[in-house]
């Protein structure tokens, strides 16, 4: 994670009058007051129980929502301070997590000096001959070579770890090995390599709804899907939807198998969902495409009703999703879905702090943690589309400059 600047030690501001949703699942509190002194929360509670310091500076926020700090689990961009300004930032993403590239590719970020998200990064995925994508894959091909590889990406500044989908399960075994000596997770995109045999190996997090397809799919199927991926790494794109129009979620032993173990070993579901959305009639989506996103969709709602820990990733960009929307798209599919709008604010704030290793300090509105806010206009737990309506953004005690409906700028 990136160092951001602190405001001065003895800078206090109290947030009051707003609806409050702290991210630890409970009902929102009406009548909130936060202070904040530096870069730390000092006190959160009802209006009437709170004492605001004197010389705070006081900003009124009723009739608006405060919460958490957004983490958005799977960002990617390339040599670009704009974009996870203009993406993240502004839309109320304080964190966010390339999973895969390239450190190099975050020189610029890393070293503006521009007030910039805090960016948590993984380093080269790891991948195995053909290497999907050689510019950005770390190559393995042997456990030796997987655990020099966790070595180096952690004493570079990785956080995590991702594996990619043609590497073997052994090296993805090797990989959670050496990633588990340093206290580090393992996340992973799949293809080749069935979910429940990576969770096993040690992997926590999965990214893409459409790495379960194998697990899940008729023996048959799963094979003949590999069999063509493994010769041709592309053919994924189309085939994805081809297993997953044939899935079938319920009255499937191996759905309920692979729930079970996704809940029972704690596993982050990152589905970005939003990347495989297809509708009827609308860009030209086949029927096959739209049956196969329905079935991701009753798969999805499958793991959240079995109290998997979901979070929240935008893939940067999603073909339903105008340009930084990807992320609000994702959470508005979750609720299509069937899951619970506070429940959503719970995986995109306090599940993603937790699967980024740093629940400890972010992710939730409690004392003594840092301050990054959100402050948007209405009542997201009525319709989650309003976290869309950004009023103010603070990371690390500082409002971040140039919101156009700011309360705190006014």
């Amino acid at each position: 994670m990136n160092l951001v600047a602190s405001p001065p030690t003895d800078s206090t501001i109290a947030i009051i009058g707003a609806k409050l949703i702290d991210g630890r699942g409970g009902p929102p509190a009406n009548d909130a007051c936060i202070v904040i002194r530096g870069d730390r929360i000092a006190d959160v509670g009802k209006r009437t129980e709170i004492t605001i310091p004197d010389g705070a500076t006081v900003i009124d926020a009723a009739g608006k929502t405060v919460l958490p700090g957004f983490f958005d689990t799977h960002f990617h961009s390339r040599h670009s301070v704009e974009q996870p300004i203009k993406y993240e930032l502004h839309h109320g993403i304080t964190s966010f997590r390339d999973p895969g590239h390239p450190f190099k590719y975050y020189e610029t970020l890393l070293s503006s000096n521009a007030l910039i998200p805090r960016v948590f990064l993984c380093g080269g995925h790891l991948d195995a001959p053909p290497a999907v994508w050689p510019d950005q894959a770390e190559v393995i091909t042997s456990n030796a070579e997987a655990k020099q590889a966790v070595a180096s990406h952690v004493a570079n500044g990785a956080s995590a770890i991702k594996v990619y989908f043609r590497l073997p399960l052994e090296q993805i075994r090797a990989t959670c090995n050496a990633a588990q000596q340093r206290n580090i997770p393992v996340t992973a995109h799949l293809e080749l390599v069935d979910a429940d045999d990576a969770i096993k190996a040690g992997v926590i997090g999965v990214e893409h709804i459409t790495s379960f397809g194998t697990a899940i799919a008729s023996d048959d199927l799963s094979e003949r899907f590999k069999s063509i991926v493994s010769e041709d790494s592309a053919a994924r794109r189309e085939w994805r939807f081809r297993l997953w129009a044939q899935v079938q979620i319920e009255n499937n032993p191996k759905v309920d198998d692979l729930i079970d173990l996704i809940v029972k070993r704690e596993v982050f579901v990152s589905p970005t969902l939003a990347i495989f959305e297809r509708r009827q009639g609308e860009k030209d989506a086949t029927e096959t495409e739209v049956t196969a996103f329905k079935n991701m969709m009753a798969f999805f709602k499958r793991c959240y009703q079995a109290g998997a820990k979901v979070v929240v990733g935008s893939h940067t960009a999603a073909p339903y999703a105008s340009r930084g929307k990807a992320f609000l798209r994702e959470a508005e599919l979750m609720v299509q879905a069937g899951m619970e709008p506070i429940d959503v604010l719970t995986a995109a704030t306090k599940n993603g702090a937790e699967f980024f290793g740093v629940g400890d300090r972010l992710g939730t509105i409690e004392t003594g943690k840092l301050a990054d806010l959100v402050i948007v206009d209405g009542d997201p737990t009525g319709a989650i589309k309003a976290i869309d309506r950004i009023a103010d953004v603070m990371i690390n005690g500082q409002w971040v400059p140039g919101l156009p409906n700011s309360v705190s700028q006014q």
